[in-house]
C-alpha cells in the first residue's frame, strides 16, 4: 500500500512541478491492451519518435492452501496456490501529424502475459470403517506456466485532455504467439505528461 501512495504521490509532483513547461514529452500513466500490455506505462518523446515502457504485475500468495479433512464421495479436490499474472511490453511510436492538442502516431511492439501458478491436488480414499473418504497422503504440486506473446504495429491518438493528462487510444493489428491475429480489439490508457 506503501507504494502505491508513494507512486501516486510522485505522478502528483512531477505533474504540478512542470506546469510552466510548455512541452510536455515525458508521461507516467497506466495502459490496457495486447500489443501495449496491462499495467503502468513509461512514455517518452523524442522530436518525431517516440518509446513506451510497461510493466504490471498482480500476486496471490497461498503456499498452504487447506482441504476438508472428509468427503462425502471418492474424489479428489484442486486448489490454486501461489499466482503471478502480469504484462511487460516495449513500443516504438512515430509521429505522423500532430497539432496543439493531438498527436496522430503508428507504432510497432510487444508484448509478453505472464501467467504462472501453482495448483495443489489433495486425493482422497474411503476408509476402513465409516461413511467418510478420508485424506490420502500430501497434496500433489503441479506448477503451470503459460506465457503468450503478442506483436504487431497499429496506430494511434494521443488526445491532450489538459496541459498534463493524455488519453491513449490505439488501434492495433496484434498477432498472439499462437498465430491468430486480433485485429478488433482496441488499446487505451491515460498518462500524466511532465
Amino acid at each position: 500500500m506503501r507504494k502505491v501512495v508513494l507512486i501516486v504521490l510522485m505522478l502528483f509532483t512531477l505533474a504540478t512541478v512542470n506546469l510552466v513547461a510548455e512541452d510536455f514529452h515525458r508521461g507516467l500513466g497506466f495502459t490496457a491492451g495486447h500489443i501495449s500490455g496491462v499495467g503502468f506505462a513509461y512514455r517518452q518523446y523524442f522530436d518525431k519518435n517516440g518509446l513506451q515502457f510497461t510493466v504490471g504485475m498482480l500476486s496471490d500468495r497461498d503456499n498452504t492452501p487447506k482441504f476438508p479433512d472428509t468427503l462425502y464421495k471418492k474424489d479428489s479436490i484442486t486448489k490454486t496456490g501461489w499466482e503471478v499474472d502480469g504484462w511487460v511490453s516495449a513500443m516504438f511510436l512515430r509521429t505522423l501529424r500532430e497539432s496543439e492538442f493531438v498527436r496522430f502516431y503508428w507504432f510497432v511492439g510487444g508484448s509478453m502475459k505472464i501467467d504462472y501458478t501453482k495448483k495443489y491436488t489433495q486425493a482422497y480414499v474411503e476408509p476402513e470403517s465409516g461413511h467418510y473418504y478420508e485424506i490420502s497422503g500430501e497434496p500433489v504440486k503441479k506448477r503451470h506456466n503459460n506465457n503468450d506473446f503478442f506483436f504487431g504495429p497499429g496506430v494511434g491518438l494521443d488526445y491532450q485532455l489538459s496541459k498534463n493528462i493524455s488519453l491513449i487510444i490505439e488501434l492495433p493489428l496484434s498477432i498472439s504467439s499462437d498465430k491468430k491475429i486480433e485485429t478488433y480489439i482496441p488499446q487505451g490508457g491515460i498518462i500524466v505528461r511532465f
